[in-house]
């Protein structure tokens, strides 16, 4: 199936245009539910795609879903997914006040923001999820940047044990620095480096098996919610800032995400039924073809398809 085919008949017929604002991403996904909620047939078209791709059991815990997902962004909205050749580091020359050593880690975190970016230069960072994973997975935040002058890396160790890797570790090492007096400029440090890093609104996405939850959230507002949580001391901090893994800083998932508009996409209503009997007659049609083509029996073909071709009438007419 061409999706893209469909999502451009989908843009026009709902006079959607390629995002230069997440309010256009929003609305997209926005016409998509209203679609799909009154059986509109591009919408479920659409909706089939994400939930057998995306969302189903089958495959959202792999991840090939989120790439999937990327995907899908890129070619429904006319975006380029981001890769190595169009990621570049921003001239630590152009980080001014602080270490040049934070500065060069600052240039390679924020360079890995971006996911897709649209003919307009605007760009979104993309997450995708399951219900059960209680935490979001912001991305490289350097820690060797972050405790630079506040922590030896003998002190705030990795991500284990000793290290970085819970709450209770995070809050410890919060603490030695409050107990330094540095924590003022420990968080002018922090609130630095989130809003040079996280410059980009986020897409985040709950693949929910029998539903799609797609929340927009702004870039602004994601970054208040991380520095308020900084500046409110190590037991706040810990409220929304859970641990890291490798040098990537892991979050609450909700802290964020109820900030953002939520969309929520249904795939077991009476339209996906309807049109799962369609694609089942089809699926069966073109399997019979395969088969009998392949024992040269044409004569048996014909009659099979007749009546199956019959059978997805009637449905249709049902409908």
């Amino acid at each position: 199936m061409d999706i893209q085919k469909f999502c451009d008949l989908f843009k026009n017929q709902n006079s959607l245009k390629n995002p230069d604002r997440l309010e256009d991403i929003k609305k997209f996904f926005e016409k998509l539910k209203e679609g799909i909620d009154k059986g509109e047939p591009c919408s479920l078209i659409i909706g089939e795609y994400l939930y057998k791709n995306i969302a189903s059991d089958k495959v959202r815990k792999r991840k090939s879903s989120a790439t999937e997902f990327e995907d899908f962004l890129g070619y429904s909205m006319s975006g380029k997914v981001m890769d190595n050749g169009s990621r570049k580091n921003i001239p630590i020359t152009t980080i001014v006040g602080v270490d040049p050593v934070v500065a060069t880690y600052l240039s390679s975190n924020r360079r890995e923001k971006m996911d897709i970016i649209f003919p307009s230069n605007y760009g979104v960072s993309l997450k995708t999820s399951v219900p059960d994973n209680a935490e979001i997975n912001m991305g490289s935040f350097a820690r060797e940047a972050l405790f630079r002058g506040f922590l030896t890396p003998s002190e705030y160790g990795g991500e284990r044990k000793g290290g970085l890797g819970s709450k209770p570790q995070i809050e410890e090492k919060f603490k030695q620095i409050k107990k330094k007096g540095l924590w003022k400029q420990f968080c002018k440090r922090f609130e630095f480096m989130i809003n040079y890093v996280y410059v980009d609104d986020v897409i985040f996405v709950i693949k929910g098996g029998n539903y799609f939850e797609v929340y927009t959230v702004d870039g602004k507002i994601l970054r208040e919610v991380l520095v308020e949580a900084i500046k409110g001391g190590p037991s706040k901090a810990i409220s929304v800032i859970n641990r890291y893994e490798g040098n990537s800083i892991r979050v609450e998932r909700d802290k964020i995400i109820s900030k953002g508009n939520k969309i929520r996409i249904e795939f077991d209503t009476q339209h996906f039924v309807n049109l799962r009997k369609i694609t089942g007659h089809i699926e069966k049609i073109e399997q019979t073809v395969l088969e009998d083509y392949g024992k040269k029996d044409l004569s048996n073909t014909e009659k099979v398809l007749y009546s199956q071709i019959k059978n997805l009438l009637q449905d249709l007419e049902k409908i």
